[in-house]
């Protein structure tokens, strides 16, 4: 039985926890779920003038964040 508590670590202790422990599915599944559960940044309309920059901007925020 698994005693690691994936709640209590951040997205960031988790992701690395997952890198080191590849076979954890319990760990994987925690993973996909958190990510899978949190919002979504880009919202962009196809016809927007700045739709460049605000993926710019959403790709560094995620880069920034993990």
């Amino acid at each position: 039985m698994n005693q690691v508590n994936y709640t209590a670590m951040s997205n960031q202790e988790l992701k690395s926890y997952l890198l080191t422990h590849r076979d954890d599915k319990e760990a994987f599944y925690a993973y996909m779920d958190r990510r899978k559960s949190s919002p979504r940044d880009a919202a962009i309309k196809l016809n927007d003038p700045a739709w460049e920059e605000k993926i710019l901007a959403v790709i560094q925020k995620q880069l920034d964040s993990d």
